[in-house]
């Protein structure tokens, strides 16, 4: 049965609140999470407001409503600083596209991606900089994925793709246009006097797919390699097969 709109408010509020108290303890992530705490407080009391004062009118707006709702909505299952989804209503399409592709005998991959050097970066080039470099890096993540395929913020500067229907090769092609471009972004304002690849932006990531060891086991596939790539040398992509 589907959810309704309040429960799903509900369950990503609660949600991304567990989400906060478990990154604050990653020196890494502390002041990045925090931000993304006060700027999503601060839009939920703007949407409730306008909420409050809709339905004390004679006559309510079905249309301004239904824009409330749809803000609702959005601030319960997507991540406020990048627009891409939490962690929580990522498990929730995860558990479905799982059960798709164990139902239709087809593949499932995974890439588990995280931002090279994000804690010297941010600490160089302060903190406004660094939301800017996780909405950028973002975009072009999202930019190279398919129609079918989601992508979430899965930590600080961390996020994970899955790729419905695709193989391990073609999750590695997708993964590696990401890298690319992601390596060529420029940034402002750049350092020289820094050592390098810490004046850019860099991206290490690691790819699984569904196999007998289930989803959690292609999760922690996926991020082995990731860790294997970062132990290499980072910017790099590492493969983990079933």
């Amino acid at each position: 049965m589907e959810k309704e709109g309040d429960e799903i408010l509900k369950e990503g509020l609660n949600d991304e609140n567990d989400e906060i108290s478990e990154t604050e303890n990653q020196s890494s992530e502390q002041l990045t999470t925090k931000r993304s705490k006060k700027k999503r407080y601060t839009k939920l009391h703007e949407v409730t407001s306008k909420f409050e004062e809709e339905i004390k009118k004679k006559e309510p707006s079905k249309d301004a409503l239904t824009i409330i709702f749809n803000e609702l909505y959005t601030l319960a299952t997507k991540d406020q600083l990048t627009g891409v989804l939490n962690r929580r209503s990522f498990e929730e399409a995860l558990g479905k596209e799982v059960i798709r592709a164990i139902r239709e005998n087809k593949p499932l991959a995974a890439i588990m991606i995280d931002i090279d050097n994000f804690k010297h970066y941010n600490d160089t080039y302060g903190h406004l900089q660094g939301d800017e470099a996780l909405r950028k890096v973002t975009r072009i993540v999202s930019k190279n994925t398919r129609g079918s395929d989601f992508v979430a913020r899965y930590g600080g500067e961390e996020f994970i793709v899955i790729l419905p229907g695709a193989s391990i090769k073609e999750a590695e092609h997708i993964a590696d246009r990401m890298r690319s471009e992601v390596e060529k972004m420029e940034i402002k304002p750049t350092r020289k006097d820094l050592p390098h690849g810490y004046n850019k932006i860099t991206m290490s990531l690691g790819i699984s797919e569904l196999g007998d060891d289930g989803v959690q086991g292609m999760l922690d596939r996926a991020d082995k390699a990731l860790y294997q790539a970062k132990h290499e040398g980072k910017n790099r992509i590492k493969i983990l097969k079933k």
